[in-house]
């Protein structure tokens, strides 16, 4: 009796930590005033930006990416924007309004951004610029998602360059904030 009742138990803890860790990252969304770190983000808004909108806020432009394999995406756009003295990298996909972002964006940048984002072609659903959407630790020696965290503001979507979730998210707070302050 003592194997039998020693396999409940351990079939008991792995049915525990499987349900734990199996909430849907679309539920990870948060609305703006609980931001935190590690945690995607929508801020709702009417605003339709455009490229103009991010050079105004400081950032430069790189590149754009085909929007093919993208649903709804009008335009994709690289980034750059020194921090403190550091160049991060953004990608910034638009779409003609908010609630497209939200509906037809929103399953795509989860799979793009985060430290569970799929880097691999063979597995990611939008593959171009998909090198971009990765980066080399010297440490580990194989690749790791670029972008830490994601931002859906008005009709657009911005993977956050950040080592991590917490980087990514504030780097996704600066660039709002940029944003906003752009406007006035």
């Amino acid at each position: 009796m003592r194997p039998a009742a020693a396999l409940i138990v351990l079939l008991a803890i792995a049915v525990m930590l499987f349900a734990c860790g199996s909430q849907p990252a679309a539920e990870e969304l948060v609305q703006p005033n609980d931001v935190g770190p590690q945690s995607q983000f929508v801020k709702p808004s009417d605003r339709i930006f455009a490229i103009d909108d991010f050079e105004a806020a400081g950032l430069k432009y790189s590149k754009d990416y085909k929007t093919e394999g993208l649903p709804a995406a009008t335009r994709v756009s690289l980034f750059f924007w020194k921090i403190d003295g550091t160049p991060v990298q953004y990608e910034v996909r638009f779409y003609a309004s908010h609630d497209e972002a939200v509906s037809a964006g929103t399953s795509y940048v989860i799979e793009g951004a985060g430290p569970e984002a799929i880097i691999d072609p063979d597995f990611a659903r939008y593959t171009e610029g998909l090198r971009d959407r990765r980066t080399i630790v010297h440490t580990r020696g194989s690749p790791t998602p670029r972008y830490g965290d994601f931002v859906i503001y008005g009709n657009m979507i911005a993977l956050c360059e950040g080592r991590d979730a917490e980087q990514g998210s504030q780097r996704c707070a600066k660039l709002v904030e940029a944003l906003d302050l752009s406007e006035d």
